[in-house]
């Protein structure tokens, strides 16, 4: 019989992106990581599902050394009564197939073969 243990970690991060009104909001938060749960984020701003946000990570000990990673809004959950959004992000990778300029094949390539 094996426990299974739940790591949570929290991160000091930077998020920034458009709310769902389209004005471009900066918010520092904590990100909440867990291996049952994800990435979870405690926000002011109100965001769509589906929406992307761009998440730099607050490290101290590094200024200057953390690069903004684009996350795609999975779920928001409901206002809570502190006037803040629980939102869940995934993650977004690049489009297998790119070639070196970041393009993808076209349809017309993709046709051709």
């Amino acid at each position: 019989m094996s426990a299974h243990i739940s790591l949570s970690t929290s991160y000091r991060i930077e998020i920034s992106g458009w709310d769902v009104e389209q004005n471009f909001f900066v918010e520092r938060a904590h990100l909440d990581w867990s291996e049952e749960q994800g990435k979870k984020v405690q926000l002011c701003h109100p965001l769509r599902n589906g929406a992307v946000v761009f998440i730099r990570l607050i490290a101290p000990s590094a200024p200057g050394n953390s690069f903004p990673i684009a996350y795609q809004i999975e779920n928001v959950g409901p206002a809570k009564s502190s006037g803040t959004w629980e939102v869940r992000l995934v993650q977004l990778r690049p489009r297998s197939g790119a070639n070196g300029n970041g393009q993808g094949k076209s349809i017309k390539d993709q046709e051709e073969k």
